[in-house]
């Protein structure tokens, strides 16, 4: 199945690995900006924003989504998938 993360923008739902939310995990610890950071690096990081990021999406393949969307909004999206 299928997960919209972002508006018209959809993810094979067994791809993902977790959905983190950017306000508690960046203000967690470095291990998080460390990991953003390196994706970044390696070009693994797509912002599908149009406004204030609220969460990110890391799939199997590395890649890493920016989104809007709150972090509990697409857990429960993948709640009503599966």
């Amino acid at each position: 199945m299928y997960i919209d993360i972002a508006t018209d923008f959809l993810v094979r739902d067994s791809d993902i690995v977790g959905i983190f939310d950017l306000d508690n995990t960046t203000t967690a610890g470095r291990h998080t900006m460390n990991f953003l950071n390196e994706k970044q690096k390696q070009g693994k990081v797509e912002y599908l924003i149009k406004d204030i990021p609220k969460s990110f999406v890391v799939m199997k393949s590395g890649q890493v989504y920016v989104v809007e969307l709150n972090s509990q909004i697409l857990k429960k999206r993948l709640e009503v998938k599966g």
